[in-house]
């Protein structure tokens, strides 16, 4: 059948001829029945040009040929055929136009005849299949022009040429048949003609480096002139102006072993341990081995890979390869897992990481987490969680009140799936219940003069004290207001009545509660140099002081027991009727503008014994001793 003459003319074509074979000739192997002119019309672009063939092969009967007779068949006289390539998977952004339309989005399964240039935005790739079975991927930022894509009929040998112009391409690529089959890919700095099965080219954004890496079969790197082979297991540098460098070895497979099989939190990381030296590391995520679409990539300084993006659950493979210093990457190894990171855990809201409440009813809030089918939470002394747990589960509540004792605490909050499974935590928050300080107890206050000091016990967990003073038990428009590091403070004032008040303050702050406004008397100063004149029957008495009013006290007893009378007067001297005879005590107190009463003058002795010559009257009312 003319498949199977077809198949083992392909794979005998490079050494089966029983004469000299030229470079431009194919191999055909015949089979029973065959004929030049069947041959022809099988073959060549001009049926007609069979007696070629014969000539060509001295042939004496074309009718008539023996099978497994080898026939050379010059390439330029085959049948040349289009042999596009198909879009096959395409992720992110890629746009692509034809020699002379405009860009456009390119989809899946779009035929691609030559002349085309695609380009991928950052994240984007592009995954195709060429007529002779090839794969290849075109990798985010690259722009890839496709020149030709020609078969030669029937015979299985397929010629294509593209055009890197930046970016990278990674390539499985089915075997070139000979003479005319051959994949080729040209950019500014060199050209790569693949004779194997596994390469990667990345060609620098500015074109001027191209790093060719061979995994599997060979590939010729031509550049200034110089072809170098390139083996499987080996790598090659060329730069503008330069011949390609010499191959030197890929880095082996890193060692990805220990990397969890199910990843159950997002940002998407994983850290491996490196098991050769490498300048960077390459990591890529797909949904499978094949890596025709590739969903997250990037190169990394360290041996770690961490992506920000949104990934849905499901199954996935991590593909990483380490990066020598000429830039060259190795092999790959690669990693299945499955995601299954959702329902997320909730946003917390409130308190927050750190916060002191004030109170022993803890009010938890979290945001709503999408998918959740409610929530667990936990509430713990230690961060760790590891005793002393207390583990509620609210439903679909946002919201969740505790009383707690004084103390540090931690807190976090799991979504519910579907099963009623608790899933990953939240990173904990602490908090701490401290209740304000209370009020200070002990109160004293107590004048010296035109000065009042006021004193009260200590509070335990503060570090200095807020002190007020008014003059209305309402604290309105304080008189004085201050803080003070010790429980002790004074102030200068007037003469009058006065409410104060305290409360401690932590060192953070935080001040606690006042005090009840205490009440406290500055009374006025004592009155001085008392003295007193008999004038007829007029008591004449002076003395010295500050206030404004004053009062008379008169008794029969020094120690004022029993008081005869008691007079207000203004200013500092006050002329009074004489009392019957006998004998009588006089003293003076100062009395506020409140009626705040001061401290009493020293008593003055009055002996009133009948009609008395004018001289000895001031004898008579000198201050007692």
């Amino acid at each position: 059948m003319r498949a199977v003459h077809f198949f083992l003319a392909s794979v005998l074509c490079l050494g089966l001829a029983s004469g000299p074979v030229h470079a431009a000739d194919w191999l055909y192997l015949t089979a029973p029945g065959d004929t030049l002119i069947g041959i022809g019309q099988q073959y060549l672009k001009n049926p007609r040009d069979w007696p070629k063939i014969q000539v060509a092969n001295t042939v004496a009967d074309p009718k008539l040929l023996p099978a497994n007779t080898r026939i050379r068949i010059p390439v330029d006289l085959l049948k040349l055929t289009p042999a596009p390539a198909t879009a096959t998977a395409v992720h992110g952004n890629v746009r692509f136009k034809t020699s002379e339309g405009p860009f456009q989005a390119l989809r899946a399964e779009t035929q691609l005849n030559g002349g085309e240039t695609v380009l991928t935005g950052p994240g984007g790739s592009v995954s195709y299949r060429f007529a002779d079975g090839t794969t290849l991927t075109q990798q985010a930022s690259s722009r890839l022009v496709f020149g030709r894509l020609a078969g030669y009929g029937k015979t299985g040998m397929v010629s294509t040429e593209l055009g890197l112009e930046s970016g990278r391409l990674e390539a499985s690529a089915a075997r070139q048949q000979a003479p005319a089959g051959g994949f080729s890919v040209r950019t500014p700095v060199a050209v790569a003609g693949l004779r194997g099965t596994g390469f990667r080219l990345n060609l620098s954004e500015d074109g001027a480096r191209l790093a060719s890496e061979v995994l599997e079969g060979a590939v010729g790197v031509s550049a200034q002139g110089t072809e170098v082979h390139v083996a499987g297991g080996y790598g090659t540098v060329a730069e503008a102006g330069k011949p390609p460098a010499p191959p030197r070895a890929l880095r082996p497979k890193p060692n990805l072993a220990g990397l969890p099989a199910r990843v159950e939190s997002l940002p998407l990381s994983f850290t491996w341990k490196p098991n050769m030296p490498a300048r960077a590391w390459r990591a890529q995520i797909a949904a499978d081995a094949s890596f025709a679409t590739v969903l997250l990539e990037g190169v990394f300084a360290e041996p770690t890979a961490r992506w920000e993006t949104d990934l849905a659950d499901g199954n996935y493979v991590l593909r990483v390869r380490a990066v020598d210093e000429a830039g060259l990457e190795g092999f790959d190894s690669l990693h299945p897992f499955t995601l299954d990171a959702r329902p997320f855990p909730p946003r917390l809201s409130a308190p927050a990481d750190g916060a002191r409440l004030y109170r022993p009813d803890a009010v938890l809030e979290w945001a709503a987490a999408e998918d959740a089918h409610g929530y667990v939470v936990q509430i713990a002394p230690s961060p760790d969680f590891a005793a002393g747990v207390r583990e509620h589960r609210p439903g679909a509540q946002l919201r969740l009140t505790e009383a707690l004792p004084e103390g540090a605490w931690h807190w976090r909050v799991a979504s519910v799936d579907a099963a009623g499974r608790a899933r990953l935590w939240t990173a904990p928050r602490a908090l701490r219940v401290q209740h304000l300080p209370g009020a200070p107890t002990g109160g004293t206050a107590r004048g010296d003069g035109n000065r009042l000091h006021f004193a009260w016990s200590g509070s335990r967990g503060v570090s200095s004290y807020d002190f007020e003073l008014a003059g209305n038990p309402s604290m309105a428009n304080p008189l004085a207001q201050r803080r003070t590091h010790t429980p002790e403070t004074s102030a200068e004032l007037k003469p009058g009545k006065y409410f104060w008040r305290v409360r401690g303050v932590e060192a953070d702050g935080q001040a606690g509660v006042w005090s009840e406004p205490s009440p406290v008397v500055l009374p006025p100063a004592r009155p001085t140099e008392l003295a007193g004149q008999v004038i007829g029957e007029t008591l004449t008495l002076a003395w010295r002081g500050e206030a404004d009013n004053y009062r008379i006290d008169l008794a029969r007893d020094p120690n004022f027991a029993e008081k005869i009378s008691q007079t207000g007067v203004s200013g500092n001297r006050v002329s009074l009727r004489l009392p019957a005879k006998g004998q009588y005590w006089l003293r003076v107190l100062a009395i506020g503008a409140d009626g705040v009463e001061g401290p009493p003058s020293t008593p003055l002795l009055l002996t009133v014994q009948g009609p008395t010559p004018w001289w000895l009257l001031p004898i008579m009312m000198l201050p007692a001793l």
